[in-house]
């Protein structure tokens, strides 16, 4: 075959990788799950009728949040209908949500406005490297599988503090993970109040705005639902990408993770095969002093809960259990001070579903990290992924005071 015909096919290719998914008219049903029998009805369905699940009901009586695109919309409301299932329209064209995440204009400087892309977040990290030099140390763990680096940043007042450790937007499609957690930083960095400048110069902490670069970049450019990394899955090409919060080294592929790759939480061919994760630890390992780790984050969407360890079962619980919920407990109720919000927590397994291979795990099990958190932050549904930006500077101001109640909660039992 002709060279020139070649690399005009390899072109087109990309050309094509690189058109972005719409969803026009697609729409978003929050479907009650009374029975079992409503449960596996939608799982029946799910691949003939194309169900995108957000969030999927984990107890009976709650509601599951499914997408789906037009052509099967109308089978879908006469399947549930038939069978006495009740559900919600929550929104008739989710592709008009998603536009109202993007600005019409890019202002020059980070705020919290609107939401913002990794080449903006990083020009704002290179600001403030250099405004703040004397609390910042920047790093970089290393390089995403398309070349990216991956960012971050530890702020200390003063030596000898204990450390918290937060990795954000490790599932692309969160975008709310790095606006909020940006705007912590800024908070850090400029202490509005006296008990956030007391967090700020007693706790060092080290921050990875986007952990998932290459799937953050794809949910912005290509495919807005995108949710994994970008590490190419199977030999034929077809499945791109590993749920990275199914990668991490303790009881990898045990529970809660798929060995489809064509899967959301497809847990890769192996523990750590993702360079994302793998250098993730890596620098945990072998760049932050031993033990300085008090608190360990994943900072993720949607749902308003504080998840602990364990996730693998519903059966046992960590040892450290009554400390994860004493912190857990003054996350939550400083967020329900502020503007009444509720946050749910308790263990993986016995508050959300069972997972394994997880970030926390991880953290608890081989690093002994004693206070460990998935935090999904909100809403409950009504938005779901589409969250409005003018959501961001509220749910930012609730996290930074559910910070300082955890910080508080922490020290009250010797934690820090």
């Amino acid at each position: 075959m002709h060279l020139k015909f070649v690399l005009l096919l390899a072109c087109l290719g990309l050309a094509r990788a690189a058109e972005q998914v719409r969803y026009d008219n697609y729409k978003l049903y929050q479907v009650q799950v009374n029975h079992l029998q409503d449960s596996q009805l939608l799982h029946d369905n799910e691949q003939v009728l194309k169900l995108d699940t957000w969030r999927e009901a984990r107890n009976l009586g709650e509601f599951s949040d499914i997408m789906l695109p037009p052509q099967y919309q109308e089978t879908f409301e006469s399947l549930l209908n038939r069978h006495n299932v009740s559900y919600i329209l929550r929104f008739d064209n989710v592709q008009r949500m998603f536009d109202a995440q993007r600005p019409r204009q890019r202002t020059s400087s980070m705020e919290w406005t609107q939401y913002h892309t990794l080449d903006e977040i990083y020009a704002w990290l290179d600001q403030i490297e250099n405004l703040y030099s004397h609390l910042v140390t920047p790093f970089t763990i290393g390089k995403s599988y398309e070349g990216r680096p991956i960012r971050g940043m530890k702020i200390s007042y003063k030596p000898g503090n204990s450390a918290v450790f937060i990795e954000s937007n490790i599932h692309a499609r969160e975008w709310i993970t790095s606006a909020t957690i940006t705007y912590f930083i800024d908070e850090l960095l400029v202490p509005r109040n006296p008990a956030v400048r007391d967090i700020a110069q007693t706790v060092d902490w080290y921050i990875i705005p986007v952990l998932n670069t290459d799937g953050f970049v794809h949910s912005h450019e290509v495919e807005r639902l995108w949710r994994k990394s970008r590490l190419p899955s199977d030999p034929t090409g077809k499945c791109i990408g590993t749920d990275l919060n199914r990668n991490f080294n303790y009881r990898w592929m045990q529970i809660g993770a798929s060995a489809d790759p064509c899967e959301q939480t497809y847990a890769g061919p192996y523990a750590e095969s993702d360079p994302e994760i793998s250098q993730l630890t890596s620098y945990i390992n072998n760049s932050i002093p031993e033990g300085s780790i008090k608190i360990y984050i994943s900072l993720h969407s949607f749902g308003q809960y504080v998840l602990s360890p364990w996730g693998h079962t519903a059966e046992e619980f960590p040892e450290h259990y009554p400390q994860m919920m004493a912190v857990a407990k003054g996350f939550a109720d400083a967020l329900h001070r502020r503007n009444g919000t509720v946050f749910t927590y308790g263990s993986s397994a016995t508050t959300l579903y069972e997972v394994s291979g997880s970030g926390k795990e991880w953290a608890y099990a081989v690093k002994n990290i004693i206070i460990p958190y998935t935090i999904e932050l909100p809403d409950k549904g009504k938005f779901g992924f589409a969250l409005p930006p003018e959501y961001i500077i509220p749910v930012s101001r609730e996290l930074t005071e559910g910070f300082v109640g955890m910080i508080q909660a922490a020290r009250e039992i010797d934690v820090l």
